[in-house]
């Protein structure tokens, strides 16, 4: 429980509340002294005063009486000194007093001087005494040296108890307001927590309110982004699944079936041959999607090796047209070549299988006696290929998916004839390792074949 975000804030904020009360009652409290030191002058002088004056109006018969009784009123200890050495005391502290007042300071009195007296009490633990003053009056027709001390500093007591009702109301009142904003606080991180167990249990579907403008609302968003992140990569796993089994299962029901057609002794020898070189070709089929797909993960991975080197592109362009001179002279294809001398540092290899498969492309879906197109140009420090051809082109719903993975494009123009559509996404990863990118042209005719624009830097990104 102590662990718990929400005691944790409470626990902090009664922590520091106490700490600033005991700070500001201590200051406070010095700084009341402090003043009412300032003022216990002007105020003993006026008490000495004020008695001088009661005793001229009442005319008392005894002056111990009279001073007992002021004493009495006004919370002091008095004593007087007649000029004749008579002494009257009153009060608590008078003793205390009558023991510090000395011979010089009674004349300092008696010569019209305000005299202030330290007195201390001689019990151990007490709070220390205010200081006394003393001061020439007239009772009667003699002088009188009147030395006052009131019993404690005024007022104190009624501050302490204002202050110390204060701060336990703040203490109150400020412990059940942090136990509102506790709650607050932490309601949406409980919320977010939840949404983190349903997603890590598959459950991307959980959204969360991000309407705050602070720190919590930019982590909800961030959650929300999450899990939309999370919901199309699993639907894009799921798709890559389901296409491996189809792509996997066709080949395999096509070999299973031929394999059991020979089985039969009513075979003859040409059908036997026929089945044969059917199940050859499902095998080879079934090799390359395996093969494509192993590289595919490589690339993934951002562990596929990645060794570059300088050469010339435009030797490489023309040594894999000349490799594949046999696919399209079986077809009286026509290959153009338009290129510029291109020195590039590359992954010779990677890029040898882009063209190899952008070309294979082209042919394959170019129809006899098309045409295909290769042009090779530097601009502002990349090296810019386009490849087009004739073929039977791209529609305009099939432009935007070209590059996902297993994607075939329309069945019926059947341009997915002998692919597993792995090959651009292939392409397209090798293109971004190198730091460039592919594109289909933007408005070009799809009756009239497709063209890719390949843009590669020549020399490779850090």
């Amino acid at each position: 429980m102590i662990r718990s975000l929400y005691v944790r804030i409470t626990a902090t904020f009664l922590i520091i509340v106490l700490i600033s009360i005991g700070v500001a009652f201590l200051f406070t409290n010095q700084m009341f002294k402090r003043d009412a030191r300032g003022q216990l002058p002007n105020q003993m002088e006026k008490s000495i005063e004020r008695i001088e004056q009661l005793y001229a109006v009442s005319k008392p018969a005894s002056i111990q009486e009279f001073l007992d009784e002021m004493s009495t009123l006004q919370g002091q200890s008095i004593i007087a000194v007649s000029s004749t050495n008579r002494v009257v005391t009153v009060g608590e502290r008078s003793q205390f007093m009558l023991a510090r007042i000395t011979y010089e300071q009674l004349v300092k009195v008696f010569r019209g001087s305000i005299v202030r007296l330290d007195v201390f009490s001689s019990a151990e633990g007490e709070p220390p005494m205010p200081p006394a003053f003393g001061k020439m009056v007239q009772f009667g027709n003699e002088n009188w040296a009147l030395f006052v001390q009131p019993d404690r500093f005024p007022q104190n007591s009624n501050f302490i108890w204002t202050a110390v009702t204060l701060l336990l109301t703040l203490l109150v009142v400020g412990s059940v307001l942090i136990l509102v904003a506790a709650r607050y606080l932490v309601r949406p991180l409980k919320m977010m927590t939840n949404a983190a167990t349903r997603m890590s249990e598959g459950d991307f579907t959980v959204r969360l309110p991000a309407r705050r403008g602070d720190e919590l609302g930019e982590l909800a968003e961030s959650m929300n982004k999450m899990a939309l992140s999370l919901s199309q990569l699993e639907m894009m796993r799921q798709d890559f699944v389901s296409n491996v089994s189809h792509e996997i299962q066709s080949p395999l029901t096509s070999i299973g079936g031929f394999a059991e057609a020979l089985r039969s002794e009513d075979v003859t020898e040409a059908e036997r041959e026929r089945y044969i070189n059917i199940i050859k070709q499902e095998s080879m089929r079934l090799s390359r999607l395996s093969e494509n797909l192993l590289n595919l993960a490589s690339l993934d991975s951002q562990q596929h090796p990645f060794h570059p080197e300088s050469y010339r592109l435009d030797r490489q362009l023309r040594d894999v047209v000349l490799a594949s001179e046999p696919h399209w002279i079986a077809k009286r294809q026509t290959v153009e070549l338009l290129m510029e001398e291109t020195t590039i540092i590359a992954d010779r290899d990677q890029l040898n299988q882009v063209w190899m498969n952008l070309l294979s492309n082209s042919m394959k879906f170019t129809p006899e006696d098309g045409k295909i197109s290769c042009f090779l140009s530097e601009q502002d420090g990349f090296a810019v290929v386009r490849i087009s051809d004739t073929g039977i082109g791209i529609s305009e719903a099939d432009r935007e998916r070209v590059f996902e993975r297993f994607y075939k494009g329309d069945v019926s123009r059947d341009r997915s004839q002998g692919g597993s559509g792995l090959g651009l996404s292939i392409v397209q990863k090798i293109a971004l390792i190198h730091g460039g990118s592919i594109m289909l042209e933007p408005g070009a005719d799809q009756l009239a074949g497709a063209s890719f624009i390949i843009r590669l830097p020549l020399a490779p990104p850090a």
